[in-house]
Formats: C-alpha cells, structure tokens, sequence
C-alpha cells in the first residue's frame, strides 16, 4: 500500500493529471454475493474486480477513472452486464469493452494484444491497475507480456496487478486478492542484473533499489511515532544499508562508464561489501530471487574490487600501491571492457596501463609510490613511450632498440595513433574509421601478451633506459660558445643546430669540456636563410626532446634562423610537458681574447 501511495503522491507532487485505468478480463461466470479480502479489509461483489475497487474505496485509494473489461462472446451475455451496471451506478462513469476471440492459436493471441495495447484504451504514460482473476487459463500470460510491453515501451506506470484466489478456499471464508506487483517487477530485475553483468550497467539496478528505501524510511518513520523502538531501530538499518547500496551502484556506474580504475575499484569493494545483506531485509519491495539476483550482482562486480577497502574520504588514492596485483586488475578491467566490446574505454584504459607498467618496471621506489602523480611522475614515462615513437624518425645511438622493443613500438604507435586518438576525438579526421578498425586486432594481440610477459620481475618485454638532461644550443662562428653551455648546463645528451662551418668545432668545444655523451649534429644547408628547414629539424629531433628528463636551451650564438630553432624547439618541449630552462652566455672579453683562448667558461644568465 505505501509504494501505492508513493507512487500518487508523486503524481501529486508534479501537478500531472494522468489517466488512471482499471483494465480486467471478464470469463462467463458470475460469483454472487463473494467476498473478498486484502490489507485486512473485506468487500463483497459479484466479480472480483469491483471487490477490488470497494477494498480500494475502503483503503483510501485512488479509484481509476476509467474501466476497460476485455470480453469473449461468452463473457458479453454473462460476465459484462454485471461490471457494466455496477460502473455505471456506483461510479457513475459508462464502462469500455474490448472484444477479443479466444486465443486458440498464435495468430488469435496476437490479435488479443493488439487490440488491447490500442492507444485508445491505454494511452503513453498512463497509469494502470491490472485484475486478472477470470477469463481463460491462459489470458493472464497474455496480460503479463502486454504489461511488459507497456511499461518498457509506453511508459505506463503499473500501479497493482490482482488476482482473486477463490480455488481451494473453504466456501465460507473470505477469498484472498493477491497482489501480483513483484512478479510484474522482477523482469526488470532480470534485465538490471543482466545488463550490468554483460555490459556493466549498474543504474537500472539503482533505480530499482531507490523506491525500496524510501518506502522502508516511510515504515521507519510511521514506526516511530508509535514507540516501538527496537522495529525503528531494525528499519533504520535497513533503509541505510539499501541506500548505501544505491550510493555504491551509482558511484560503480561513473567509474565504469568513464573507465576510472581506481575508482571503480573502490566502488566494486563498497558495492559488494553492501549488497550482500539485501537478502536478509524482509519487506515487499525487493524481488523474489532476490538471493541468487544478489550473488550475480557480487559475482560481476568481485571481478574489478580492491581486495581490501580503502579509506572512504581524503586521498585515498595515495595509499594504493602500484604491484603486479594492481596491475592485473587493472589488466581484467581491460579485458572485460574488450569483452563487452566497449572498444573506447578499453583502449584509453589501456593506454593508461602502459604508462603504469613503465613506472613499475622502472623499480624507483619513490616513482612507484607516485605512479598516480600527474604533475611528475606519469608525464615523464609519456615522454619515455613517446619517444619510442618518436625513434622511428630519430635515430639517436641512445635510442637504438631490440628487435622486442621495435615491437613495442609498433603497438604504441597503433594503441595510441590509431586507435586511442581517433576514438577519444570522435574520429575527426579525414579518413573514415571502419566499424571494425584494422589495428584492433594487432593491438589486442600484443595486448595479450604484454599483460603476462610484462608483468616479469625480471625479463620480458623491457624499455630503454631515460634519456637524461638534454642540452640545445646553437653553435656558430666561436667554438666557445658550445663549450661554456656544456659546462653550465653538464647534460647527458647534447643536441646542437650548426652550420658547414662551424660543424668541425663541434668535437674540439666537447673534448676541452670533458663531455663524453652522445651529440646530435644537426647541420643546416642554409643557416642564414633556410628557415624552410625549421619543420624538418623539429622533426629529427623530436625523440630526443621526448625522451629527456629536462631540456636546457642555450639561445646564445650562431645565426638569427638558429635561435629561432633552439627557441622553436623549447616550445616542442614545453608542448610535451617536459621540463624546461633556457640560458643566455655572457663573454665580457674581448674578441681577440676570444679567439686566442676559445675554451674559456663564460657567465651565464637563467631565464627561466
């Protein structure tokens, strides 16, 4: 009665007015002078629907304004004067009839739902009290796929299915009404707990959950004024475990849909550890199966749990350690969205699990405990993966890879080109992206692998070591200028943009400076004018600015067009999230004591 009630209120609350019809099926035989009885009251009729109806009017319910009876040709000369006459009198309202046949085949029964489920009697959103208590064996199974039918796809609210028991009930005592509302509401939970096992949908599961706390918070709240403090008590933790539930359901269902994995993880853990004692709450509301329903629900959501909750507020997060167990749930996550199909957040949480894995196998224990950190940490091991993309149109020495590694490459550049880039920006490109993209399948290929031959301690798939600090600089017409920067900035790689002429004081500029790291020389064909070259050196030298831990720029020195290239490459770097500083030098001497003591540390001036 009180979700009867709530569901009025609601309709109240809206200001809506929706038609409310009693639809009943009508047999060939008349129960004089019957009674009936539900919620503790009786009422006495010739048929069980208008029964139904004084019970209603007794209850304090709303009675429906309209009354539609679906007859046979047996029924028009029995059953249907009787409900007609009583509509008419008591309700003062002129009474509808569907003429239906038996539904002696297929076609027949088709016929009987089609005519039934015309707009004309049942309109879109009506509301609907159902009584199925005459009529053939069969048409109750009838009215149950025409209920389903009407409540998925017409939005018709069912406000009560009934039926009245009178087989094997003593002549004298009053016969039962029974309501058939859970029976009408458990395909719904069918479908709720099926869609979020095969495909992670947890809101129609929520959706079904909030009305059953609500109505154990109204029973909480009629208890309450009674005194009885130990029921209040019982209801109260009721109520709060069922919407804990909801809460946990709807926090799943973000963290599913946008492919979060450690919150998912934490709403798995939560939804679990909640849903598991709906069994135990006796009311109404919840379905029968409820037991088996539940356990499918804590089976699905096991797969993607933390093994042991954490905190509830604060920054969880940084007490949740990168290890290969967290990297196998993370890797079945993948997988079950693979499964699903749900190509889009497998390859974006994919891409994520990469990175995760680069800092695990690095073994810093200090990167290990950050490996969630985006101000630092996971920006670093993107530059570290994108370089190896980046190899294949740079080929530093340091950037030489095993045949493995070329492998690896190969995936990256398909997971993160072709797959994850064009999915995340909605395929915006000029070349349209097949149903079934080509490169899904070598990238789930070498997905399968990686998960298990990458989770190695020791061996496996490895990545190259981090590139270090890289210095740019120009290098013109004295020799002193890439020797002072080599001392200032002591890098690990050294990237310098020269000329013809000055290529030759290269070597000379490193030796006087001690350095013994590998040198990129990129030469310009034209280092006054050639700024069509710019695009082409940002490109050679885009796996070195990927691969640095810190980029640091001198803008002293050579042509005009070079220090537009050194400051082109800053922005490229900037442009990867990596680190940069930039520094002028400053030579107070003079140009005839330059030129006799080239190798002379200038001074230097930060400007960033």
């Amino acid at each position: 009665m009180t979700r009867i009630v709530q569901t009025l209120g609601i309709i109240v609350a809206k200001g809506v007015k929706m038609s409310h019809i009693l639809l009943t099926s009508l047999g060939t035989r008349v129960f004089e002078n019957t009674t009936y009885t539900w919620n503790g009251e009786k009422a006495t009729a010739d048929l069980a629907p208008l029964a139904l109806m004084e019970l209603f009017n007794k209850l304090g319910l709303s009675i429906p304004d309209r009354f539609v009876a679906v007859v046979t040709k047996g029924a028009e000369t029995t059953t249907w004067p009787v409900f007609r006459d009583w509509v008419s009198t008591k309700r003062k309202i002129k009474p509808e009839s569907i003429s239906i046949v038996d539904g002696r085949d297929s076609i027949e029964i088709r016929k009987i739902l089609e005519s039934v489920a015309d707009p004309k009697y049942i309109p879109e959103g009506a509301e609907l009290t159902l009584d199925v208590t005459q009529g053939f064996r069969h048409f109750p199974f009838i009215f149950y796929a025409l209920v389903l039918y009407l409540k998925s796809l017409r939005g018709v609210n069912i406000r009560g299915v009934y039926y009245g028991m009178a087989e094997g009930i003593p002549p004298t005592d009053p016969k039962p009404i029974i309501d058939l509302q859970p029976l009408v509401e458990l395909p719904e939970w069918f479908y709720a707990v099926r869609m979020f096992r095969d495909q992670g949908t947890t809101m129609p599961m929520a959706q079904l959950l909030q009305p059953l706390a609500d109505t154990l918070n109204d029973e909480r709240k009629q208890l309450s004024k009674s005194g009885d403090t130990e029921a209040d008590k019982r209801l109260s933790a009721q109520a709060s475990q069922v919407k804990n539930s909801v809460d946990w359901l709807q926090r799943y269902a973000f963290a599913y849909e946008s492919a979060l994995p450690l919150e998912l993880g934490k709403a798995s853990k939560g939804l679990v550890d909640s849903i598991k004692g709906l069994p135990s709450i006796d009311s109404a509301g919840l379905p029968p199966l409820v037991g088996e329903l539940t356990n499918a629900i804590i089976n699905a959501a096991k797969k993607s749990a933390f093994a042991k909750s954490p905190d509830r507020k604060g920054e969880w997060k940084r007490k949740i350690r990168l290890d290969e167990n967290e990297l196998r749930r993370q890797a079945d996550m993948i997988d079950l969205y693979l499964e699903r199909d749900q190509i889009s957040l497998a390859v974006g949480l994919m891409r994520e699990w990469v990175v995760s894995w680069a800092i695990w196998k690095s073994y810093k224990t200090e990167e290990i405990e950050k490996w969630w950190d985006n101000r630092y940490v996971r920006p670093r091991y993107e530059r570290i993966l994108g370089a190896i993309l980046a190899s294949a149109r740079s080929k530093g020495p340091y950037l030489t890879m095993t045949p493995e590694q070329e492998k690896f490459r190969e995936y990256w550049d398909q997971l993160t080109d072709k797959l994850r880039n064009v999915l995340h920006h909605h395929a915006m490109r000029p070349i349209a992206f097949d149903p079934e993209p080509k490169p899904l399948e070598k990238v789930k290929c070498f997905w399968n692998k990686l998960k298990i031959e990458g989770l190695k301690v020791t061996g496996g798939i490895e990545l190259p070591p981090l590139g270090g600090r890289l210095l740019i600089s120009p290098q013109g017409g004295s020799p002193g200028v890439l020797f002072s920067a080599l001392k200032v900035a002591n890098p690990d790689t050294c990237v310098v943009i020269c000329s013809d002429a000055s290529i030759c004081s290269i070597d000379d500029a490193a030796s006087a400076a001690g350095f013994k790291g590998h040198i990129e020389k990129i030469k310009l064909s034209d280092p006054i004018g050639g700024f069509t070259e710019i695009d082409a050196v940002a490109e050679s030298v885009e796996g070195y600015l990927t691969y640095a831990d810190k980029v640091i720029a001198n803008i002293t020195g050579g042509s005009t067009l070079m220090g537009v290239i050194v400051q082109r490459l800053v922005e490229d770097a900037q442009k990867l999230d990596c680190p940069v500083e930039r520094f002028a030098l400053i030579d107070r001497r003079t140009e005839a004591e330059r030129d006799k003591n080239p190798f002379v540390e200038s001074d230097s001036h930060l400007l960033d």
